[in-house]
């Protein structure tokens, strides 16, 4: 593990005033040897863009290395801060870059010369946080947090910006970027997920292993400093030997569950905050920073929005002052309460998990993609093979039917019982085809479960690939930019799904003849396999039976129970989200708030009716031959960022719950003069039409 030796503290003294002096190491909630620090002048590097500036963070073009087998922990950082802040918000000028949000944009900060406009100068310390929990394998979490050089100690704030999907620290850069301009600390955990990849093969054997800042090694050499790595065991070597080229992944393989931890990871991170903050401004003799006068709120978008939740679920020492998050996934409990959208028949939203909506999306979503409902929608999967899973569920008596389109309905109208509401129906097939859910079932049910890697769990495991769609040796210079370019969950960074149980043999799933049908079909057997861990329908021995139960005791474990200990927080959802489902997620975890916290609830629910899931996509893969189909959350999000340092600040009032009605840009570009427009604001007085009211346990959204 590198160290932060004395000169390296001297030289950062010397460069940036008040930077830290290690703190002693009392309380501390870091691995005290994994600490460093670095300072960034904001005229080649800063916190918020690693350099790139709005037209760095703008461009497609991913920052290179100046040598791609030996890529400098920089350079990693620099192209993981542009591939996580383009994963979060819409980088297109026409749809808000550099208007709404972006380096540069109003309410960015400013700095003298020689400091660039647009970056933001300051101190960044990168640690692995403390583990609240046992773990079989090397399993570290790595957190940084950043302080701006205009960060005031006589106001001090601190925003926990948690990662999204299962992204590592730098996942919530985007989200990061309010507090920056604000000049908040921030603190940036990882959730256990992170980009940690272990390489079985022994042609990776060089390069096995990703450190702290991503710079791949030896896992002999790296050791317990990786962030991840799977403990030796015979029945791993066996299953080397058998399949090889495979790779784990720490979402994945960790054996942890990690979700049931995010709340534990994200308080943490906050805690590293405090920390870094007085370890920062002690040497001047500055007052210390504890959550008694430090405005500390959590942010978070998608799996970070649920993240947070779940740290302020669990803040039993009240760092948390606020919340603000945008489509959380948080796999509420079951409440005794129904959601009424409108006219509709009420919905009872109990009795499903954020798996079980996967693997209903796995097996019915391709062959629902041939309905009328997803007809002429962006990214149509291959027409063959939607209505070869549409056969195929016919035969094993799934669907009814006898034409493709008599199938794709009854395969729609088992997905709508599930809580899929029709607004949602334009991304049965983009989602679809973009492998959502056959990427997600496996990660989640290894997760859940907690396998290992040599369970094989559903026939189904991680590899490269040759140009046949064989499992192949990952190229080293692919492995080497991982911790950049991984989202997490693979299909990602050249790390693919393969159908270890393909009538061919190990190959890409997308490829793969399905044994059961003798047909390419998207692989039903292992969207079945994955199905039956939820359901235990189709098991018919003692293994399956014990694994389903592995997995409905690991989701389980990750329920939340709604209760926000009174403090104020607003959940962010857009109507159209085809991913983390409205009925399932935000509008019942609002109505299980509301059912436990009653009139001790200062949760706040807006839905915005045009918004959905990937604000990155609206002005490129989501653009329809109108413009630009959706709305950004991240604006809703900054302005309810807004809101809530006001009321936490000043006392000003919060929007009640409500559905808010903006118009999408179509092929006009935002600007000062449509944005209030199309993009209306949360009302403090909406109209009656427009509130969300919960009432004799019944939630009701307007329509």
């Amino acid at each position: 593990m590198r160290r932060f030796g004395s000169l390296t503290l001297v030289a950062a003294l010397v460069a940036f005033n008040s930077t830290a002096v290690i703190a002693d190491d009392h309380g501390a909630p870091i691995v005290r040897s994994s600490v460093s620090v670095k300072v960034y002048d904001g005229v080649t590097d800063d916190l918020l863009s690693a350099g790139l500036n709005l037209a760095g963070l703008v461009s497609a073009v991913a920052p290179g290395f100046a040598d791609p087998l030996n890529p400098t922990p920089a350079e990693l950082r620099r192209r993981a801060i542009h591939g996580n802040y383009r994963g979060i918000v819409d980088t297109v000028a026409a749809g808000g870059m550099g208007l709404l949000w972006g380096p540069g944009s109003p309410g960015a900060p400013t700095f003298p010369a020689p400091v660039q406009p647009g970056l933001i100068p300051g101190v960044e310390y990168k640690a692995y946080l403390q583990s609240p929990d046992w773990h079989r394998h090397v399993n570290n979490v790595p957190a940084a947090v950043q302080i701006p050089r205009h960060f005031n100690p006589h106001k001090p704030c601190i925003v926990a910006a948690v990662p999204s999907g299962s992204r590592s620290l730098y996942g919530g850069i985007a989200i990061a970027e309010w507090a920056l301009f604000k000049g908040c600390a921030v603190a940036l955990p990882g959730k256990g997920t992170d980009t940690g990849f272990h390489l079985l093969g022994a042609e990776a054997k060089a390069y096995a292993v990703d450190d702290i800042d991503g710079v791949f090694g030896p896992a002999d050499t790296i050791g317990n400093d990786a962030q991840f790595a799977v403990r030796d065991s015979r029945r791993l070597d066996e299953y080397i030997d058998a399949n090889p080229y495979r790779i784990a992944t720490k979402h994945a393989h960790s054996q942890l569950n990690p979700e049931r931890l995010w709340g534990q990871y994200a308080l943490k991170g906050i805690e590293f905050a405090f920390w870094a903050l007085n370890d920062h401004f002690e040497a001047k003799g500055g007052k210390r920073f504890d959550r008694k006068n430090t405005l500390v709120i959590a942010a978070g978008a998608s799996n970070g929005g649920g993240m947070a939740l779940r740290a302020l679920e669990d803040d039993e020492k009240g760092l948390i002052d606020g919340l603000v998050v945008t489509e959380p996934n948080v796999g509420p409990e079951d409440g005794r309460f129904v959601i009424r959208f409108g006219n509709d028949p009420p919905f009872d939203p109990a009795g499903r998990s954020i798996y079980d909506s996967i693997t209903v999306m796995s097996v019915y979503a391709a062959c629902a993609s041939l309905a009328p409902g997803a007809a002429g929608t962006p990214f149509l999967p291959p027409p063959a093979l939607a209505a070869n899973r549409c056969l195929s569920l016919k035969e094993k008596g799934l669907v009814s039917g006898t034409t493709p389109a008599d199938q794709a309905a009854s395969a729609l109208a088992v997905i709508r019982a599930h809580g899929y509401a029709s607004a949602q129906d334009w991304g049965i097939a983009s989602h679809d085809t973009l492998g959502l859910w056959r990427a997600l079932q496996v990660t989640y049910a290894n997760a859940y479960g907690r396998f290992a890697i040599q369970d094989n769990v559903c026939g189904m495991s991680f590899a490269a690939i040759d140009a046949a769609g064989l499992p192949a040796p990952i190229t080293e210079a692919n492995a080497k930019k991982l911790f950049a370019d991984s989202s997490g969950i693979p299909a990602t960074g050249g790390v693919n799904l393969i159908d270890d149980r393909a009538k061919q043999g190990p190959i890409l799933e997308n490829l793969a003849i399905s044994r059961s049908t003798d047909r390419m079909d998207l692989n039903i057997d292992g969207a079945l396999c994955f199905r039956s861990l939820q359901t235990g329908q189709g098991l018919t021995d003692a293994r399956a039976w014990f694994d389903h139960a592995r997995v409905r005791f690991g989701t389980r474990e990750i329920q939340t129970t709604g209760r926000l200990h009174g403090k104020p927080a607003i959940v962010i959802h857009g109507r159209r989200d085809a991913l983390v489902f409205p009925n399932l997620q935000s509008r019942a975890y609002y109505g299980l708030n509301q059912q436990r916290e009653g009139k001790k609830s200062r949760l706040r629910y807006i839905e915005v009716t045009t918004g959905q899931h990937f604000d990155a996509f609206i002005s490129t893969f989501f653009v329809g031959a109108t413009g630009a189909q959706f709305v950004p959350l991240h604006y809703y999000y900054v302005k309810a960022m807004d809101s809530m340092y006001a009321h936490l600040t000043a006392g000003t009032a919060l929007p009640p719950s409500q559905v808010v009605r903006p118009t999408p840009r179509g092929l006009a570009p935002y600007s000062d003069a449509n944005v209030p427009a199309l993009l209306p604001l949360p009302s403090l007085a909406p109209a009656a039409g427009d509130r969300i009211i919960f009432q004799d346990r019944v939630l009701s959204i307007p329509e």
